[in-house]
Parts: C-alpha cells; sequence; structure tokens
C-alpha cells in the first residue's frame, strides 16, 4: 500500500489518530515482526501519532443538536405516518414521523407475537405516538391506511372486540400527552 501512494506520503503530512498505543500491538508477538517491517517501510515517511479524540462525544452532540426542537414558541406540526401488518410469517410496523422543514424520523418493527391486522395497527400507533411523545412533539397529525383503527379513534366506529378496546384505552392514555392530535 505504502509503495502505491508513495507520491502521497513524500508529498504530504500524515497524521494518525489511533486509540491504540503501539506498546499493545508490539505485546503480541504475532504482530511484532510485521510491525517491525511496516516500520522500516514506513520510517522514510512524515507520520505523527495522535490519540483519537472522543468522537463519541462529538457524536451525541450532534445529535442533540439535529433533534433537539426548535427555541422559537410557536408550536410546530408534525406528521406521523403508520402501517402495521400481520401475516403467517408475523407482524411488523414501519412509522414516518415528518417534522418541520426537512427532519424525517423512520423506524420499522418487527413484532415478538402474533397480532390480527387491527392489532398491528394498533400497535404500530401507540410506538408512533410514544416515539413522538418522547421527541418532546406537542402537536401531532396521525395517517393509518387502516379505516377500523382510524374510524375507531375517530370515535365514528363502535369497538366491539375487547382486545381492540384495550388498545383504544391505550391510545386515549397516550393521546393525553399531546395538545393536539
Amino acid at each position: 500500500m505504502a509503495r502505491r501512494l508513495r507520491h502521497y506520503f513524500q508529498s504530504h503530512k500524515i497524521l494518525v489518530r489511533t486509540d491504540s498505543p503501539i506498546v499493545k500491538v508490539l505485546r503480541k508477538p504475532e504482530l511484532a515482526g510485521r510491525m517491525v517491517a511496516w516500520s522500516i517501510e514506513l520510517s522514510q515517511f512524515d507520520i505523527h501519532f495522535e490519540p483519537r479524540g472522543p468522537i463519541k462525544a462529538q457524536c451525541m452532540a450532534d445529535f442533540i443538536n439535529e433533534f433537539a426542537p426548535p427555541m422559537t414558541s410557536e408550536p410546530h406540526s408534525w406528521t406521523l405516518h403508520v402501517d402495521g401488518s400481520s401475516n403467517q410469517q408475523g407482524s411488523g410496523a414501519d412509522i414516518i414521523l415528518e417534522g418541520p422543514g426537512t427532519m424525517i424520523i423512520e423506524q420499522s418493527l418487527r413484532f415478538g407475537f402474533k397480532t390480527s391486522n387491527n392489532q398491528a395497527e394498533y400497535e404500530t400507533l401507540l410506538a408512533g405516538l410514544r416515539l413522538a411523545a418522547d421527541l418532546g412533539i406537542t402537536e401531532l397529525q396521525c395517517f393509518s391506511d387502516s379505516q377500523v383503527v382510524t374510524e375507531q379513534v375517530n370515535g365514528t366506529f363502535q369497538i366491539k372486540d375487547p382486545t381492540l378496546l384495550l388498545y383504544f384505552h391505550a391510545f386515549q392514555k397516550l393521546k393525553s400527552h399531546f395538545e393536539n392530535v
């Protein structure tokens, strides 16, 4: 590799950031011989070593900065798109949360339990609402392709299935975390 990049190595100062001290590498007998050969090969180039900085902290800071709610007092409406499904192979969910500007958060879930299609739709809706609540979203517009679930949560359809009634009550409880759903 060094032979192929010789022109680059000779014309530039090379800075290597690593979190592995050379002492750890040299203590392994199977690597020591290889390291000596590489050391001789690379000694002709201007290479400097530095400890690698705290990358994890910077990633966390960037993530918080990107997803922190805006500092303005005006509320921003978010849009939640949910789609749950169930079949012989299992059940799962797709969640898309669209925020102000170009912010989009997508999640796919696979449920580890058997559900009907309507139960999968409710599970998906509840997961999307939990995600929105965890992000501190207060205004949310929800969309689902399930007519049964949307009409039940809007109060148009009566809920006869006791399991779906439990899901509906869980929805009502989560809905109280928002100013407008």
